[in-house]
């Protein structure tokens, strides 16, 4: 087979780790006896992305592999699927839930990139597993067909959806999971937007009473192991953006809030916005980072089930022998979901190197998982249980290691055939059933993920 082969990655993960990888997959790729066009030259913009497109668009070519070196926004893909019409196939990497930084987020990448091309119209196969695997080739560029059917929501009483959120900012370049229809949303859900830009945020932050800041970072430190050893400067701004938020949702009656916490709060207010987004969910006031409203609107409704706190969270590992995943977000979780056993520490962003995040594992427990989705450009809902279990931490910030009860095999090819959003909504407690009414009331196609 002839195969033109694109190693994307973003220089804020492991650049060398991710080197290694691309360079060892590409030659696993030439030793399943493909003809490899390219080279395992990391791509990290879209001028080396056209570069690559223009050496081989006029070749014939039996298939089209991205390997996921590390999570990167899904724009590249997209410029891919869109320019060549050979059947795509993605591959990305498991790494080690040794507690330390998610070096690559290749799964995560994955699960951006098949969203991102569902919603042009391309599927694509796809291959979760080391760099030094042997690709079944057919199989992997064999048309992988429709993927998990939705069913129609059986019908009765729910709360419904409808509620007041703040969007801070638009969602980055090239993250079509967080992208929204605002009249469609307002029409179907009764959810009325209330976009505030950036620099607002950013005036009220630094405009904040310096008391309350004072008095914040202490309440901080008494929940937070080691943030004394944290930039000082750092974390007042991280507070102030907290109670600039708070404020926000008080005086414009705001029931949650999609930020777009990056890159800007890193590279022109100087701090993660993370810390400050998981004390609002602890307080029931659900923010969703890269300015992801349905994720909002979903972990709002998980919420007033559960009448208790709701989070954003990734998939970033599916271990099948374990038959366990993991949910991680970089530091995003409210203090009510740490495991008793474990102290909160007080940390930085593993990427951009700031604080404040919460760190911790996730306590076990019943977990509902839900998303609003727009995959593959048709609103449904998506709802799953499963329980977390009492492990060490996985990686640095918050995650916990999630048992499907659908299982994890089911789970990931679930989460990648029907092109599902990366990012999915998580409460304790077997919420199901309120789910399922309110996909009901909203007349949205279920897709259960127990019943796969």
């Amino acid at each position: 087979m002839r195969i033109a082969v694109f190693c994307l990655a973003r220089p804020t993960f492991d650049v060398d780790l991710a080197s290694q990888t691309a360079e060892t997959a590409v030659a696993s790729l030439a030793a399943s006896g493909a003809e490899v066009l390219g080279d395992a030259q990391l791509l990290m913009d879209a001028p080396a992305v056209e570069a690559r497109l223009d050496a081989v668009k006029e070749q014939p070519l039996d298939g089209v592999l991205i390997v996921q070196a590390t999570f990167c926004d899904a724009a590249m893909t997209s410029a891919i699927g869109a320019t060549l019409a050979a059947p795509v196939a993605i591959w990305a990497f498991p790494e080690p839930r040794d507690g330390g930084r998610l070096r690559l987020n290749s799964f995560c990448g994955l699960s951006l990139a098949s969203h991102a091309l569902g919603k042009i119209g391309r599927r694509c196969g796809w291959l979760h597993a080391p760099a030094t695997a042997s690709p079944d080739l057919a199989a992997l560029f064999a048309d992988s067909g429709a993927g998990p059917a939705p069913r129609a929501a059986r019908p009765g009483a729910a709360p419904g959806l409808a509620c007041r959120v703040g969007l801070v900012g638009e969602h980055p370049a090239g993250f079509d999971t967080c992208g929204f229809d605002e009249a469609e949303l307002t029409s179907r859900f009764g959810v009325d937007v209330e976009r505030i830009d950036l620099e607002t945020l950013f005036a009220a932050a630094r405009a904040a009473d310096g008391a309350r800041i004072g008095a914040l970072k202490s309440q901080a430190a008494e929940r937070l192991e080691g943030i004394e050893t944290l930039d000082g400067e750092q974390v007042e701004r991280s507070l102030r953006c907290y109670s600039a938020l708070r404020d926000m949702a008080e005086e414009r009656q705001l029931d949650g809030f999609a930020v777009r916490c990056w890159p800007e709060t890193f590279t022109e207010y100087g701090c993660a916005v993370c810390g400050a987004m998981a004390t609002l969910n602890g307080e029931r006031i659900p923010a969703s980072c890269e300015a992801d409203m349905l994720g909002t609107v979903g972990s709002r409704l998980l919420q007033s089930l559960a009448d208790g706190p709701a989070m954003l969270t990734d998939i970033v590992d599916f271990d099948a022998e374990d038959d366990t995943a993991v949910l991680w977000h970089c530091g995003l979780a409210p203090l009510d979901f740490c495991d008793p056993d474990f102290a909160p520490r007080a940390t930085i962003h593993t990427n951009r190197r700031m604080p404040l995040l919460h760190e911790f594992p996730l306590k076990p427990g019943r977990v509902t998982v839900a998303r609003i989705s727009q995959a593959q450009s048709e609103l449904k809902m998506v709802v799953g249980r499963g329980e977390i279990l009492r492990r060490p931490m996985s990686f640095t910030g918050t995650s916990g290691v999630i048992r499907f009860d659908c299982g994890a095999e089911v789970a990931r090819r679930a989460l990648i055939d029907a092109q599902l959003e990366h990012h999915v909504s998580i409460t304790y407690g077997d919420v199901k059933s309120g789910v399922e009414a309110a996909a009901a009331a909203a007349d949205l196609p279920l897709l259960d993920l127990d019943a796969l």
